[in-house]
């Protein structure tokens, strides 16, 4: 169970959430929906407004999210939360997975995940003990948002490898920014993820960009990935928009895993709790 800020102290829903729980894996409900957001502008820490923004509108249609932030975009920070233990501290046996996650709201949690994305380049069971301490950690929610750095930074691949089981995912998010370096750093984000995971569809996010522009760069992106990669490309919205954030959860939600998909999350999701 996903804890409170201070890990010993039990939510007042605790009965409630147990059974619910309890429920969901006796009767093989949907495993939570795994969901990549990728970065691609260069600028570290600039994120965590609108990805707590993006997290919040998860949590107003209805799921219980927990974001991954594995890019250091300080998400915690926007949240208002101050951070004690991250996921390494967690693997290496410093504390239980559940002080790793701190809990913003009824239903929104945050696990600080750099040091253990970057950690997978460093040690042969690495991404497998990664792997086990997301799963434990998410057994409970509807949603993960799993924020990875920009293409080519330790971890990226093998984190998206680890996490996606041999089905990929059904969508992912992808962060650009303005300049005349938005478009190759797009195209360079999308070719690192397809070049490890199977991914259906990519919706971009704008970042530092109005309206229009953002609306003449889409056309010119979605042509060059079609072409380029064979990639799907959708319009998830300027980052800056509330609506447009709304709109593209609800597109995303909409979509469900495959049935083996789901079977495989599932399966996946009852290893970790045997692992770690």
């Amino acid at each position: 169970m996903l804890e409170t800020r201070r890990a010993p102290v039990r939510c007042a829903n605790q009965a409630g959430d147990d059974q619910a729980a309890g429920l969901r894996r006796l009767f093989g409900t949907r495993p939570p929906r795994w969901l990549p957001v990728l970065l691609a502008n260069g600028r570290e820490g600039t994120h965590g407004a609108w990805l707590a923004r993006l997290a919040r509108s998860f949590l107003a249609q209805g799921d219980r999210t927990l974001v991954v932030d594995a890019a250091r975009a300080q998400v915690a920070s926007a949240l208002g939360l101050r951070l004690r233990f991250d996921l390494q501290h967690a693997l290496d046996g410093d504390c239980v997975p559940q002080a790793a996650c701190v809990q913003a709201s009824e239903g929104l949690w945050v696990v600080p995940a750099a040091r253990g994305l970057e950690a997978i380049d460093r040690a042969t069971d690495a991404a497998r003990r990664f792997e086990s301490g997301l799963q434990a950690l998410a057994q409970e929610v509807d949603c993960v948002l799993l924020v990875l750095p920009e293409a080519g930074r330790a971890g990226q691949r093998a984190a998206l490898s680890a996490l996606a089981g041999p089905h990929g995912y059904d969508n992912a998010l992808l962060a650009i920014g303005g300049g005349a370096a938005a478009p190759a750093r797009c195209l360079e984000a999308m070719s690192a993820a397809m070049g490890a995971v199977d991914i259906d569809t990519f919706h971009l996010l704008f970042q530092d960009m109005d309206t229009a522009s953002a609306g003449r760069l889409f056309p010119r992106l979605a042509a060059v990935a079609a072409r380029e990669l064979g990639a799907r490309v959708a319009d998830g919205g300027r980052v800056a928009d509330p609506d447009a954030m709304l709109r593209l959860v609800r597109a995303v939600r909409c979509r469900p895993a495959s049935s083996r998909a789901r079977t495989t999350a599932a399966r996946h999701s009852e290893a970790a709790e045997n692992r770690f």
